[in-house]
């Protein structure tokens, strides 16, 4: 009973301590972390790359049902509203991280073909990512617009595209 006990005390001690110190909501308007990390392919790409674009970062993962949901959506956004000056980019996160010729043929099958970076543990952290998919919105000046966390079919695409459609000043 005692053992019980105490692994139930640490538990709720790692759950309070892992929690973010501040929350997601909270970041709008603070500039989002910088970051270097190699796409899919292999070749380093920056967040600082997409200046002066929205940008819609995208944390997934191929074993993720919700995030395979959207990629479809995902995608015709990054067509949709590419020539407003929107980049739409996925990380895979760093956790249970398969190999890159997986994430290769998953991404080909899905038919996604907008910018897929690999995530590292760091970088993860650095956005707060504690749930999938979590998305945010980056506006022009490289500051948080907003987040969503999660992928519902029926709810999640109109207001992620609103939310985008606002960054982008589309009416």
């Amino acid at each position: 009973m005692r053992r019980r006990l105490s692994i139930a005390i640490v538990a709720v001690a790692v759950l309070i301590l892992s929690e973010p110190t501040v929350s997601v909501e909270d970041l709008r308007g603070q500039p989002a972390p910088d970051f270097t990390l190699k796409n899919v392919q292999g070749k380093k790409v920056s967040l600082d790359d997409f200046k002066g674009a929205v940008v819609l970062l995208d944390f997934w993962a191929v074993w993720c049902g919700p995030c395979e949901k959207s990629l479809p959506f995902l995608e015709s956004l990054a067509v949709k509203y590419f020539n407003e000056g929107l980049a739409v980019v996925g990380l895979h996160v760093d956790d249970r991280m398969p190999s890159l010729d997986e994430v290769n043929r998953f991404l080909k099958e899905k038919k996604v073909r907008y910018t897929n970076l690999v995530s590292t543990s760091h970088v993860d952290d650095a956005f707060q990512v504690y749930a999938m998919p979590t998305s945010y919105v980056i506006d022009r000046d490289g500051k948080f617009h907003s987040t969503h966390v999660g992928f519902d079919p029926v709810n999640t695409p109109p207001k992620l595209e609103a939310r985008i459609r606002e960054a982008l000043g589309i009416e």
